[in-house]
């Protein structure tokens, strides 16, 4: 039996459990077949592989839908989930604005998104990734630590109108911290064919990095001008549209764009799109209620020309969905962007750094958290290494800061969008292609203390 006709017994058997009493079920069933091998102190220390099933169960009586979810899948265990989240199904208020389950939709075949060299990646294959960085580590005298991995993912989603939808996709992933007394770097690169995995290109980024990072020095939190790498870059292109170009952000009127579709909300170098059909990046034909996904224009030239939408914020918004469910329904975020692409612009990440007088590069963001959804205002730090730039030159290193900055604001102060994008972000939820930026007047309020 082949794998999609495993799920689909599944699936069915889960919705015949569900059956009777003018009941609807809704059927989301991952199958993940994942492998990792991690390394620290220059050498593999750990070498897992993992097979797991989940089946993420919703059933609605009339307006009231329960959830549930389980990692079994023979009939016991389908029927059991199913009484649960019927359970939860009687105990809930109506929601008003739920719409039903969408459909019926049929999405099966293809393989975009699907790499022979991935799914049969080997742990010699990934430990030949893992030693090129770990030997350019040793020998520039720093500690390597980090990860290669390598998945094929199953998902199916089965409603009771009718609706199929299955893809297999593969994903490849390796990233690197080379590390030494007073500086760090970072490399990742991944896609859904193993060949995207550079070994030598993570090893050279992250290495260079913490060389060139040696000693830096104390800086005083302001205003500098910025270039951000793709890995920082991706931070401003996720929180925009997870906290603006969200249906539910929309509803709910916490989004800068609530009463202002096409009119232009960001700088005018900024087109960003929702593509998950695209083989740039890694291809979702269906979202999560089983709905056909295509080609979304969010921002053109600084215009909001769309938002994302599940069929319940579709519903209360008066409009159709967009085929951006989360798992498990409307869920904590509600629809969100899974294949953003930020559009490049002309300049190479040299000619960035040549139109700031004084600013800084950062390689990356971490621990970011939102201050301000309406102004998309975030805090968190820089990480790996931040360089000094000065007069179009980058000259030295300097210790980590503290950034708070209104993440709308930059999109309207940005000096240039670099002329390629990368794959950055986690590939396994929300890759993203995203190029370098230069942004004007980044505002930093602390000090780190490396």
């Amino acid at each position: 039996m082949s794998a999609e006709a495993e799920l689909k017994r599944a699936a069915d058997r889960a919705l015949s459990f569900a059956s009777g009493d003018g009941r609807q079920a809704e059927i989301v069933l991952i199958a993940d077949d994942s492998k990792l091998t991690r390394f620290a102190n220059n050498e593999v220390h750990q070498n897992v592989a993992e097979r797991n099933v989940e089946v993420y169960v919703r059933v609605a009586i009339g307006k009231k839908v329960g959830s549930a979810s389980t990692n079994g899948v023979d009939d016991d265990a389908l029927r059991r989930v199913v009484e649960q989240a019927t359970t939860v199904a009687t105990l809930q208020r109506e929601n008003p604005d739920f719409p039903g389950f969408p459909g019926p939709h049929t999405v099966t075949g293809g393989r975009a998104g699907y790499a022979d060299d991935t799914a049969n990646a080997t742990p010699e294959q990934r430990a030949d990734k893992v030693g090129a960085i770990c030997r350019r580590s040793l020998e520039a005298g720093f500690v390597a630590a980090g990860a290669c991995s390598s998945s094929v993912t199953e998902t199916a989603v089965a409603n009771s109108l009718g609706t199929w939808a299955y893809r297999a996709r593969t994903h490849a992933r390796l990233l690197a911290v080379v590390t030494g007394e007073t500086s760090a770097g970072y490399g990742m690169r991944q896609g859904a064919g193993f060949g995207a995995l550079d070994a030598e290109a993570v090893a050279d980024e992250a290495t260079r990095k913490a060389e060139r990072g040696r000693d830096p020095a104390d800086i005083d939190p302001g205003e500098y001008d910025v270039v951000l790498e793709p890995y920082a870059a991706e931070d401003i292109v996720r929180f925009i549209s997870s906290l603006g170009l969200s249906g539910r952000s929309i509803v709910e009127k916490t989004s800068f764009a609530t009463g202002k579709l096409g009119e232009q909300l960001l700088g005018d170098q900024v087109t960003l799109r929702d593509d998950p059909l695209s083989e740039q990046g890694m291809p979702r034909p269906f979202d999560y209620e089983g709905v056909p996904k295509r080609a979304l224009t969010l921002v053109e030239r600084g215009v909001v020309k769309a938002v994302t939408y599940d069929s319940t914020t579709a519903a209360k918004a008066r409009t159709t969905t967009t085929g951006h469910a989360a798992l498990g329904g409307p869920g904590l975020y509600g629809p969100v962007a899974t294949n953003l692409s930020l559009e490049p612009g002309a300049a190479s990440r040299e000619r960035l750094a040549k139109q700031i007088d004084k600013g800084l590069w950062i390689s990356r963001f971490w621990y970011t958290r939102t201050v301000h959804p309406l102004t998309v205002t975030v805090t968190g730090m820089t990480r790996d290494t931040v360089f000094l730039i000065e007069k179009g030159e980058i000259t030295r290193p300097v210790k980590s800061l503290r950034f708070t900055q209104g993440y709308l604001a930059a999109l309207n102060q940005l000096i240039g969008v670099g002329s390629r994008a990368q794959l950055v972000g986690d590939g396994s939820t929300s890759p993203m292609l995203v190029p370098h930026l230069a942004i004007r007047g980044f505002t930093f309020t602390g000090k780190g203390e490396y």
